[in-house]
C-alpha cells in the first residue's frame, strides 16, 4: 500500500480516531457527560502523577540524607 508524499500520519489516522469518539459518545447519555468525565478522569491522573513525584522526591531525599 502506497500513500501519497502529501498525507501526514493525523490525516491518515483521522478516520479512525472519529469512528473511535462515536464508539465512546454512544457509552454515554450526552456529550457533556462525556466532557466531565474526561475532565474528572485528567485530574484524578493528574492528581496520581503529583502523588507519585512527591514520594518519589521524599525517597530520594531520605536516600541523600
Amino acid at each position: 500500500m502506497v500513500f501519497p508524499l502529501f498525507k501526514s500520519m493525523t490525516e491518515l489516522l483521522l478516520p479512525v480516531k472519529q469512528e473511535e469518539k462515536r464508539k465512546v459518545e454512544k457509552g454515554f447519555a450526552n456529550q457533556a457527560a462525556m466532557h466531565r468525565y474526561i475532565k474528572l478522569t485528567a485530574q484524578i491522573n493528574k492528581d496520581l502523577k503529583r502523588k507519585k513525584a512527591k514520594r518519589v522526591f521524599h525517597q530520594a531525599l531520605k536516600k541523600s540524607a
